[in-house]
């Protein structure tokens, strides 16, 4: 059961992200990591960038337990070493908790804000088009900043000056 919620979860989280943002298409790209990845389960590209592509890590929860009472929070469980692990990233990483129930999912950053145990995460950004274009400029904007431009490897051929 907990294999099938995993990959039912996983499906919930992709289809949402690849819905239309406009007549042009989806604005993210997703690539599932595999079951033996650590810590991680897409890679996300960001649509209709020239260049560098830009992209982040998501770790998928999901849950069919519901919502707490007060702060209607999604219940999900992440342990303290993932929390680390994200934090590590060296690119924007997220949590994205799906309902599988109602299909519905929220994001929260997992960029070292809190490395502890979570429980449950806040229901405040949901997988819609409004908070898909504020992820879209918050990672694009990231690597703006911190790409490395001009690397130069040690294990270039020499033949392609």
């Amino acid at each position: 059961m907990r294999n099938a919620l995993g990959a039912r979860g996983e499906a919930i989280f992709y289809t949402l992200m690849t819905e239309f943002h406009s007549d042009a298409g989806p604005i993210f790209k997703p690539q599932f990591l595999g079951e033996h990845w650590p810590t991680v389960d897409y890679l996300v590209e960001l649509a209709g960038v020239d260049g560098a592509v830009p992209y982040f890590f998501v770790q998928v929860k999901t849950t069919r337990s519901g919502y707490t009472r007060r702060e209607r929070r999604l219940k999900i469980a992440v342990n303290e070493r993932d929390m680390r692990r994200l934090a590590a990233f060296p690119a924007p990483t997220y949590i994205a908790g799906i309902d599988e129930r109602e299909e519905i999912g929220f994001l929260l950053s997992a960029n070292g804000e809190h490395v502890g145990p979570m429980s449950s995460i806040p229901s405040s950004f949901p997988i819609v088009p409004e908070t898909r274009a504020r992820l879209w400029d918050e990672v694009a904007d990231y690597w703006k900043t911190r790409a490395p431009h001009g690397f130069h490897s040690a294990f270039a051929d020499p033949v392609w000056r």
